[in-house]
């Protein structure tokens, strides 16, 4: 497995794996992405800024994310908690595997590579975030060592669990 940023030609791949996840959270309850987002245009926005990345595993793309060293505005406001510092942090939305690749240590292997972004960058956390109902994610997150810090809103007025990693 390998992962290099997106290009264009992958969108569609791309959107295959988004859809996969899509379908797995609606089959399992979870209301997250089930009301077309992330979409073409979204993704599209991603690859041209340069922070879409892939996994790649005999040239076919099986995971994707969107990985950042910035500013996340909705993580400007927490409730119920607190970030664990006030630093400038690396983000990661919009992570996604194939479902024949879940339980395969393939999103294991993303975060990793999401992990060694703010040691590049000089920065000492990483944040995220995912719906309360998607327990896999959480459960996910918990054992890689993420920290649940309180509850966050996406623009569209959206509740979400956010994590933060410090190194």
């Amino acid at each position: 497995m390998k992962i290099r940023k997106s290009r264009m030609e992958d969108i569609e791949k791309i959107m295959c794996v988004i859809h996969e996840a899509q379908e797995s959270m609606r089959a399992n309850g979870i209301p997250q992405w089930q009301d077309g987002y992330p979409n073409e245009e979204v993704i599209s926005q991603d690859i041209k800024i340069g922070n879409n990345y892939v996994l790649v595993e005999d040239e076919n793309i099986i995971g994707t994310a969107y990985i950042v060293a910035g500013h996340e505005p909705s993580y400007d406001y927490i409730e119920g908690g607190q970030w664990l510092n006030d630093h400038p942090y690396v983000v990661v939305h919009r992570i996604a595997v194939r479902k024949d690749y879940k339980g395969k240590g393939a999103a294991r292997y993303m975060m990793e590579f999401a992990e060694k972004i703010p040691r590049e960058h000089q920065l000492q956390d990483i944040r995220i975030d995912t719906h309360h109902d998607n327990i896999p994610m959480r459960t996910f997150l918990a054992k890689l060592g993420y920290h649940a810090c309180g509850t966050i809103y996406l623009d569209n007025g959206d509740k979400r669990i956010a994590y933060q990693k410090l190194f």
